[in-house]
Order: C-alpha cells, then structure tokens, then sequence
C-alpha cells in the first residue's frame, strides 16, 4: 500500500509546482512549506487508512456477511 501514498505525494507536488511558477518569489517559499505539510498529511491519512483496514479487515467481512444474510433471509419471508 505504500504506492497509495507515494501517489498522494506525486500528485501533491506537482499541483504545488504549476501553482508556484504563476506566484511571485515571496509567496513561492510560503507555498512549498505548504505544500510539504499537507503532502505529510495526506500520506499520515493514507498510511492510517491502510492500517485500519488491514486491522478491521476480518472483522469487517463478517459484519458485511451477516447484514448481506439478514437480507436475504429478509425479502425470502415476504
């Protein structure tokens, strides 16, 4: 899963550069600071969200399993 996040930041810094090269010099330095901040942040999100969801994984499948019978069961009664 770490291509996700690798993504997340390619994608990120090539929106900072096309944006930086329309600002003048003062702004382009607050812009890159920026920019690494939330490419940070977007691949903490990342990194987290592929951890619950290995962690939740089996769990999540026999939530999902028992609510798909429950239906079924459901509309066969009617």
């Amino acid at each position: 899963m770490w291509w996700i996040s690798q993504g997340v930041v390619l994608v990120t810094m090539m929106t900072a550069a096309r944006l930086r090269q329309r600002l003048p010099e003062g702004a382009r330095r607050w812009v890159a600071q920026s920019t690494v901040e939330y490419a940070l942040v977007g691949a903490l999100v990342v990194i987290a969200a592929a951890g619950a969801m290995t962690i939740l994984g089996g769990q999540l499948t026999s939530v999902f399993t028992s609510i798909s019978n429950t239906l079924k069961t459901a509309s066969v009664g009617k």
